[in-house]
């Protein structure tokens, strides 16, 4: 070990049999260490966000109990890395792929994220893996290997910049149309 801690990822792993209970306790948890890994970047919420919506999804589609979350923040590479598993029958794997091929294809994370509520306006989910492209600004890919499947979510740790947001509604003030 060269004792250079700095330059090692830091990493948060947490294993569990979530219930829909403790999904509001991981976003906070997860809040927490990344304002202690990555002080300063001003993304905490963003990737509680992310992990938020990727355990909601893991539980959702879980064949059996069992969840696993990961999270690296690489300081030195800049990169903040996420990935939830859970165990998945063929069917489940097969509509996680559709919905991931769909995201893809929209160059744009807003389009998506818009396409994604309009499809079912009424409905209950479908839009968590269009939040965490468009609001925590990640990057989502998809691995199945025995039984299991893993998203992963990649990203910058420094917050993109907020183009969709007019100047005058991040001051409070809501801006005329």
């Amino acid at each position: 070990m060269n004792g250079d801690v700095g330059s090692e990822p830091v990493v948060l792993l947490l294993r569990l049999d979530p219930t829909w209970v403790f999904v509001d306790d991981i976003r906070r948890f997860v809040e927490s260490f990344c304002a202690a890994a990555c002080p300063g970047a001003e993304r905490e919420e963003q990737l509680a966000l992310a992990a938020h919506e990727l355990v909601q999804n893991a539980i959702s589609y879980a064949a059996t109990p069992g969840v696993s979350l990961r999270l690296a923040v690489d300081r030195d590479a800049k990169r903040i890395s996420m990935k939830v598993s859970n165990t998945a029958a063929p069917d489940q794997v097969r509509i996680l792929r559709e919905r991931l091929e769909v995201l893809a294809s929209y160059r744009d994370p807003l389009e998506a994220y818009l396409s994604a509520m309009r499809e079912d306006p009424d409905g209950r989910g479908g839009i968590g893996l269009s939040r965490v492209r468009y609001e925590a600004a990640l990057e989502l890919e998809m691995t199945h290997d025995d039984g299991r499947v893993t998203v992963h979510a990649h990203g910058p740790i420094a917050p993109p910049p907020e183009t969709f947001i007019p100047q005058r509604a991040r001051q409070g003030k809501v801006a005329s149309a």
